[in-house]
């Protein structure tokens, strides 16, 4: 039980507080921008097209 807390609290604070903070950095905004004027959703890329993305951003 007390392993148990001790993932769940790992795993809170990393959705809690590294996450969006994570979210506020330069480089995911500038993604994140970049994506929305390409009108790229995010969501609907599969995991193959991940590592064409960075050929991708780097063209730019």
């Amino acid at each position: 039980m007390k392993r148990f807390l001790i993932v769940a609290a790992c795993v809170a604070i990393v959705w809690g507080v590294v996450l969006p903070r994570l979210a506020k950095t330069n480089t995911v905004r500038e993604r994140n921008a970049w994506l929305k004027e390409k009108q790229i959703d995010p969501a609907a890329m599969f995991y193959t097209e991940l590592p064409l993305m960075d050929r991708v951003l780097a063209g730019r």
